[in-house]
């Protein structure tokens, strides 16, 4: 493990970065240090010129459970992110022009889905579950979810799982195009890095340019839709309705929406 790195394991296997989110005992759900560690794990992994792939995966029974709602009940994540902290942002995997390969070995829900539509190929564990769950915090999407499930799955699937925070399990995520493959529970690493050691042998260039070549097909509207989110989640976040989904989910009862 890196000294630098509280939640987050980064272990270089060969030319393959393996960057592990690491709070199970919080379903990896993503706080103000993970934050961090996520984004400076991303940049390492981006700078050393040994690394060619990175696979993104969690430790213990989650991939990563959304955000930490306890500190976003008591203001935490917000406070700090937006006072100059580092945080992680679409650009730190949109623009890092390696191979990306998400690893789900389990939930991965709210930020945890939308951080696996950031990476490139998306391996599944058939205990692996995803689910837009945003709204159930009287949020929208963020991490340009609100662009990227739509061109993954389809716009009218995306606003039933966007507008319910319906829960899908790996067999269906693979059926509606959300993921690549689902392996069964015990095969997802060994089959991830197999993969992953075989892109990892192909020309290291023609590998960044072809990334870099796809996204640039959507590079304009990429921008429009993260402004998009930042203005309208600024406004969600500004609601009694996102105070009362935290504290409910908190308290463990039902919210109550006001639609203010």
């Amino acid at each position: 493990m890196s000294p630098e790195y509280e939640t987050i394991l980064y272990e270089k296997k060969g030319m393959v970065a393996v960057i592990t989110l690491n709070r199970p005992e919080r379903m990896n759900a993503i706080n103000v240090q993970m934050n961090a560690d996520l984004k400076n794990s991303l940049k390492e992994a981006k700078e050393d010129s040994d690394v060619r792939v990175i696979v993104i995966t969690g430790a213990g029974k989650a991939f990563c459970a959304g955000a930490d709602v306890q500190e976003f009940a008591s203001g935490k994540f917000r406070e700090e992110t937006s006072g100059g902290a580092v945080t992680i942002h679409p650009y730190d995997f949109f623009r890092l022009y390696k191979p990306i390969i998400a690893a789900v070995n389990g939930v991965a829900v709210g930020f945890g889905t939308n951080l696996t539509l950031s990476c490139d190929i998306i391996y599944a564990s058939k205990k692996a579950s995803f689910g837009e769950f945003f709204i159930r915090m009287g949020l929208i999407p963020d991490m340009n979810g609100s662009f990227l499930l739509p061109k993954f799955i389809g716009v009218h699937k995306a606003k039933e799982l966007i507008f319910s925070g319906k829960r899908i399990f790996a067999d269906e995520a693979y059926k509606i195009g959300l993921v690549n493959a689902v392996f069964p529970h015990e095969e997802l690493l060994p089959k991830t890095m197999e993969f992953a050691n075989h892109l990892a042998e192909q020309a290291p260039l023609a590998l960044a340019l072809s990334k870099e070549a796809i996204h640039r097909g959507y590079d304009k509207v990429f921008d429009e839709m993260l402004k998009v989110e930042g203005e309208f989640n600024a406004k969600c976040y500004a609601s009694e309705d996102h105070k009362e989904a935290a504290t409910s989910f908190v308290e463990k009862r039902k919210p109550v929406f006001k639609g203010r």
